[in-house]
């Protein structure tokens, strides 16, 4: 984006005298599929005056988005708040009915595996989640989201103390490098996995080839393999450099920022119509 706006006055307006009648234009700014005439080059290089102003433009809706949504954050907390309590069996709701009291033989509390169920509804998320991964996710206590700043937004999910890994919290935090740019870089947790219960890679063992018979002390050996896994998300693929050809590709650091965003703007506001399975994916729209 450039720093500055700038308005188009009658000089920038083309006339029939600022028209050359060359056949093309050697233009480095343009591939050479794209060569065109001078006056054509002069036209495009007023449009991009005019896409200048109107990322100047933008950027305000940006700053002025991000802190109408910085304000209705908070609003959104003591809401989110209480729905965290009932969840979690911190707090209940009122009993009306004598039949719906508590007693010994019902005393379930919270809202087992809300979270789970919420995200498992959701296809996107349903794709990543698999069925080693619910064993993790039943523990998942809440999910939040905080704006960092105009272009950026931390997600984070809370777990109550669980059999995999140590970690109460994992965040992941998407950067948006320009305004109204698919150009995003993410970062995550790393997840400190107990021993044996790692999820996103499994641990093969293979017995060496023998020697020979009276070859005894062969040991087996150890090797790790990437596998599929909802905890994948929070390690996020690189953002492309053209130096590095391990990077990943622009399409899966894309999907990558849209499953963030599936997750802030629909999971979290909606997750009770999740849950009770009343949402679907075609509800939604990108604003």
């Amino acid at each position: 984006m450039s720093d500055g706006s700038h308005s188009p006055s009658h000089s920038d307006v083309l006339t029939p005298d600022d028209e050359s009648t060359d056949t093309m234009s050697d233009n480095p700014q343009l591939s050479p599929e794209q060569s065109v005439s001078p006056k054509v080059a002069k036209r495009v290089e007023f449009l991009e005056e005019l896409q200048k102003e109107f990322e100047a433009v933008q950027a305000e809706f940006f700053e002025e988005r991000s802190q109408l949504m910085a304000k209705y954050e908070k609003l959104y907390e003591p809401i989110f708040n209480k729905r965290y309590e009932i969840v979690n069996g911190i707090k209940d709701v009122e009993d009306t009915d004598e039949a719906d009291q508590v007693t010994e033989e019902n005393s379930e509390k919270g809202i087992p595996k809300f979270w789970l169920t919420a995200m498992k509804a959701n296809e996107k998320l349903a794709e990543l989640i698999t069925e080693d991964d619910e064993g993790a996710l039943q523990y998942l206590e809440d999910i939040k989201c905080r704006l960092e700043d105009s272009k950026a937004f931390k997600l984070g999910f809370f777990f109550s103390a669980n059999p995999y890994f140590r970690n109460s919290v994992l965040e992941k935090t998407y950067m948006v490098d320009k305004v109204g740019s698919v150009s995003v870089k993410a970062e995550g947790t790393e997840i400190e996995w107990l021993p044996g219960k790692c999820l996103t890679v499994k641990v093969l063992q293979m017995m060496p080839r023998k020697r020979s018979s009276s070859d005894i002390d062969n040991k087996p050996l150890t090797n790790t393999e990437k596998c599929e896994s909802f905890f994948n998300f929070f390690n996020p693929p690189l953002v492309q450099d053209e130096d590095d050809e391990d990077d990943a590709p622009i399409e899966e650091i894309q999907k990558d920022y849209e499953l963030g965003c599936v997750i802030r703007d629909q999971i979290i506001p909606q997750a009770v119509s999740w849950f009770k399975g009343e949402c679907t994916d075609a509800d939604f729209f990108d604003l």
